[in-house]
């Protein structure tokens, strides 16, 4: 069974369409993330803007997007779908 408190760091992320985000992890693995749940958070608001969500990007294994939105990378490894 795999630990709940172990994560992955992110190494790559590239936008694939509405709010997911296909992701790839320290070790390889790759998945999907969806972001849409987090969009009714005022602190996510401005991600619900197409064209500031396509900034996402890589930042100390975090994505990452201007404005100092960032998602914690175990969140991304609990939520994220592997392909």
């Amino acid at each position: 069974m795999e630990n709940p408190y172990y994560y992955e760091s992110v190494t790559d992320a590239i936008p694939c369409g509405g709010y997911k985000v296909a992701v790839r992890f320290r070790k390889g693995e790759c998945g999907v993330f969806d972001c849409a749940k987090y969009l009714s958070d005022p602190f996510w608001a401005s991600l619900r803007d197409q064209s500031v969500f396509s900034k996402v990007r890589v930042d100390c294994g975090t994505l990452s997007w201007p404005g100092d939105i960032d998602i914690a990378p175990e969140e991304v490894w609990a939520d994220a779908v592997r392909t």
